[in-house]
């Protein structure tokens, strides 16, 4: 982080929030919906759509930061000089269509790093700005950890993993004002999850979610009012599935 951009994060009269999987689906939908009032970092793998997200917004409202959450060391140096964090929003996730019989090893590695591991990692280095702020952190969770459906089995069991990890980190910060959520959605219209489902990537299912009114059940939470925090909000679809 170049030192310009580093004053100007330290000096902003907006919350400062960081958003991962900023380039596509719920991510991207939950950096517009926040750039209307907050200074958002916006971090993903991908330079050229992260760009895109930043240049459909007001110019100065996101800061792209491009890297790899799966690598611990790059992270490090990524975020090692941030000097305000008020919100994190952990969102970032993969997620493949298995089985019990197909499931590779890899596959579920990935899953479980990109999931659980990459977010508790990136909160663990944030927390000192997090805890100065009394900030929130929320968590992108799913239907799917409670209600699991054959082939999700290993991103199931991702979720699964990460509620816990959310339930418990809420009641160690609790004693320092940082407030902690899980925003879990039902099935939604995103490219990630019209694959897992074996679906076109421009599928027009009409009982899935829109991106767009996840991202704001986020800010529904991060905007909560300082005497509360909401711990969880399930998000579903108007028409269940069956």
């Amino acid at each position: 982080m170049n030192p310009e951009t580093r004053d100007r994060i330290a000096a902003s009269t907006e919350p400062v929030v960081v958003v991962t999987g900023a380039s596509s689906g719920i991510g991207a939908a939950t950096v517009h919906d926040l750039a209307a009032d907050h200074l958002v970092i916006a971090v993903g793998r991908d330079t050229g759509r992260l760009q895109q997200v930043v240049s459909a917004l007001r110019a100065g409202a996101v800061v792209p930061l491009a890297v790899d959450l799966t690598d611990v060391d790059a992270v490090a140096a990524a975020f090692a000089d941030l000097p305000r964090v008020d919100a994190l929003v952990n969102n970032a996730a993969v997620m493949y269509r298995t089985s019990a019989a197909t499931l590779e090893p890899e596959q579920f590695r990935l899953m479980l790093e990109t999931n659980v591991v990459a977010p508790a990692n990136l909160t663990r280095l944030l927390l000192p700005q997090l805890t100065a702020a009394r900030g929130t952190i929320v968590f992108t969770g799913s239907g799917a950890s409670r209600n699991p459906v054959p082939h999700h089995i290993a991103y199931a069991s991702s979720k699964y993993a990460l509620q816990g990890y959310v339930d418990s980190l809420r009641l160690e910060v609790a004693g320092d004002g940082v407030r902690v959520a899980t925003v879990a959605p039902g099935p939604t219209a995103t490219v990630g999850a019209y694959r897992m489902d074996g679906l076109p990537d421009d599928s027009a299912a009409g009982d899935r979610i829109d991106p767009r009114t996840v991202a704001r059940s986020i800010r529904h939470v991060v905007d909560a009012p300082a005497d509360t925090q909401l711990t969880e909000v399930w998000v579903r679809p108007r028409v269940e599935r069956r």
